[in-house]
């Protein structure tokens, strides 16, 4: 077996050395600043040396980053132009919807079949990815994006707002019933990237960084999801994304603020985009994504209507 990085690391670190600093990163790849930091530690981890030093409020890869990144881009850009010859022999009567795999598996999948009826004779194909996929290229028809909404060479559409709030199992949430937000993050906590979104809640809720307590990393929300399910700890679940897990019971939320994010989820095409098949879909994902934060409100009012803004 192939001792190597993930692509998901590798794609991290070329985008930091490219904009210098993982927030910007994380802007263009449409991850949480936590995901990139948390795949470059990784790389780091695997290389056994570091691929960046900080400067001022910025980040510059090492000289042995800089070795690395370079040729490891060149390796990417031949496996890249081997995915887009494969993708020419494709169904062309496919319409490709490119998303985190979280994103899929824990929002898109399930209404699949919807889509699939939105757009008779055609096909819906989801496509889980770490990568910034490039609609404005044609390389995906739609993509769904995290971040401030706005991207160079592509038309936004809105799909829900990022609105965390904990939760725990059942169980677990009965045994914290009646405890202080402050005094929730020294709890067991379930973190997807690298708790940064914990923090920014604790700020929020006056809980001081040092009183975080035990924590669990996961690569991806949805298996921090499952971990919450088995009762391991507190989890910020990330809705309407999410909110299955509210809405069948096996979780619930605790009533302690929920945080809303500065940054969304968003729907990107190609500038100008005119296929009709194309805006079809974008309205009924769109349209989807309305009924779900609607459908959370309303089910959970007590908990939508505790809810405190980020700044940026």
């Amino acid at each position: 077996m192939l001792n190597i990085p993930s692509s998901e690391a590798l794609i991290a670190a070329i985008e930091a050395a490219r904009t210098g600093s993982m927030a910007a990163a994380a802007e263009r790849l449409g991850l949480t600043h936590g995901a990139v930091s948390r795949r470059i530690q990784s790389l780091e981890q695997w290389l056994g040396a570091p691929v960046f030093e900080r400067r001022g409020r910025g980040i510059v890869p090492t000289a042995q980053g800089t070795i690395f990144l370079r040729r490891a881009e060149r390796s990417l850009a031949a496996i890249e132009a081997l995915r887009s010859e494969l993708i020419s022999r494709r169904d062309r009567g496919a319409l490709r919807i490119s998303a985190l795999p979280s994103m899929v598996r824990l929002w898109l999948m399930p209404r699949l079949r919807h889509l699939d009826a939105v757009v008779p004779g055609r096909h819906v194909e989801l496509l889980p990815e770490y990568r910034l996929a490039q609609v404005e290229a044609r390389d995906m028809d739609i993509a769904v994006r995290y971040g401030l909404g706005s991207w160079p060479g592509v038309d936004v559409h809105p799909l829900f707002p990022d609105l965390v709030v904990p939760a725990a199992a059942p169980d677990l949430a009965a045994e914290l019933a009646g405890i202080p937000a402050r005094d929730l993050m020294q709890q067991p906590l379930l973190i997807d990237g690298d708790g940064a979104d914990w923090r920014r809640w604790g700020r929020l809720v006056g809980a001081p960084q040092a009183a975080m307590g035990s924590r669990r990393q996961f690569l991806d929300h949805d298996v921090a999801v499952e971990a919450a399910r088995q009762g391991l700890g507190i989890i910020l679940l990330r809705v309407p994304m999410a909110a299955d897990a509210l809405h069948d019971g096996s979780l619930r939320a605790l009533p302690v603020p929920m945080m809303q994010s500065v940054r969304g989820h968003y729907l990107a095409v190609r500038a100008g985009e005119s296929r009709p098949d194309i805006l079809t879909l974008v309205d009924a994902i769109g349209a989807l994504g309305a009924e779900a934060l609607s459908r959370f409100e309303t089910l959970l009012p007590d908990v939508a209507a505790n809810r405190i803004a980020e700044s940026e």
